[in-house]
């Protein structure tokens, strides 16, 4: 791990940039690595991932800098109105002019989360999302690790789908799984971006560091490094997102005239009093999917905080877990599937058992926060 990690510091402190796509890789890659372990294969000494996860985090990295009212080059010499410019900005900036009055980043995270994207747009996304994988597997791909080989694709390697890619239909995470084939990298570099790559991707290394580039290459002189890294850090809201699932609880308290805390085991009948929460906490995991939400009283909500349940925690309230995700798949059901296939399982959900796999799925995911990532862990005393 120390070799692994010496070189990963090699190529963030001296690999050329004339872009910020190596900075975008990278964290990509870590975060890849530490959410969605589910979805990877091991070839030999390699650990393989869709590519189509990269071009996704690219979608939320990239929207709040295009979408800033204020400049932001992510390329050296880059300005406004000017043909030397980062290769998909033209296309990105049809999607943030399109929603600007129409709620911005949130609400288009939205519509990709729900497959709802306007179809003024949508021909327009599809032709964004093939720009960001041919820079992602064209550029950053080829080239990083030059400081330390001479090997154009010596860290990560990229295989495309049979007949190369094609994305037919309303775009969504799993589309972009299936439509954009897989890239890999050698297993150590795995290991240290699950144990430290909060570490790597933090403020003092890569976003700082993509912050500094980006004040650098503003010629003008008026953006600042904090104003740089807030918008690196902007995520979609979370009330829009956890509309729908606060829309099927409350149709469901309507019929019940009660609801039942998820974590206490108590009925509650007050909506009012009711929280949404996040099984994994939405600052630990940015992550707004269906299964990840369910009702639980306020005060136990303000008692979990931050923490992640522990796995025997989860396990002791499988009933009533499993209760609410048939509550919200019944109600959103494609949503509901796709985003537990590409958030937890891997594997397409079988009727027989879904459940149980999506449970086992969990606790795996809590575990790893707990005991690798070292956040702390949870259960109502």
């Amino acid at each position: 791990i120390n070799e692994s990690f010496r070189r990963i510091s090699t190529i963030i402190e001296r690999d050329s940039k004339d872009t910020t796509y190596k900075f975008a890789l990278l964290r990509a890659v870590i975060e890849i690595s530490q959410e969605y372990e589910h979805l990877k294969r091991e070839e030999e000494n390699r650990v393989v991932f869709p590519t189509g996860l990269i071009v996704e985090k690219w979608l939320l990295y990239y929207y709040p800098l295009v979408e800033s009212s204020k400049f932001i080059p992510q390329k050296n010499g880059e300005k406004n109105e000017e043909t030397r410019q980062i290769s998909f900005r033209k296309k990105f900036e049809e999607i943030t002019s399109f929603y600007r009055d129409k709620g911005g980043f949130s609400a288009f995270w939205s519509d990709y989360q729900s497959q709802t994207i306007p179809e003024q747009v949508e021909k327009t996304l599809t032709t964004l999302v093939k720009n960001l994988y041919n820079t992602i597997t064209k550029m950053p791909m080829r080239y990083i690790g030059g400081s330390i080989s001479n090997r154009e694709y010596s860290i990560f390697k990229f295989s495309r789908t049979p007949g190369r890619y094609s994305v037919k239909g309303q775009l969504n995470s799993q589309l972009l799984i299936d439509s954009f084939g897989s890239f890999s990298f050698e297993k150590h570099f795995f290991n240290v971006f699950q144990y430290l790559g909060s570490f790597i991707s933090g403020e003092d290394s890569l976003l700082y560091k993509w912050a500094k580039f980006s004040v650098r290459a503003d010629t003008k002189g008026e953006l600042t490094v904090e104003g740089a890294l807030k918008k690196l850090g902007t995520i979609p809201e979370t009330e829009r997102l956890t509309r729908r699932a606060s829309t099927a609880y409350k149709g469901l308290f309507t019929e019940q005239k009660f609801l039942k805390c998820t974590w206490s085991g108590k009925l509650v009948k007050d909506f009012g009093s009711l929280h949404i929460d996040h099984i994994i906490p939405f600052a630990v995991w940015k992550n707004n999917d269906l299964w990840n939400l369910i009702p639980v009283r306020g005060s136990v909500n303000l008692e979990k905080r931050d923490r992640v349940p522990l796995p025997e925690f989860i396990e002791q309230k499988r009933e009533d877990i499993m209760f609410y995700w048939d509550v919200l798949r019944s109600r959103y059901r494609q949503q509901f599937d796709r985003q537990l296939f590409v958030s937890v399982t891997g594997e397409k959900l079988v009727e027989t058992d879904w459940k149980e796999v999506g449970l086992e799925g969990l606790k795996e995911k809590c575990d790893y926060l707990i005991n690798t990532r070292g956040i702390e862990g949870w259960k109502l005393q």
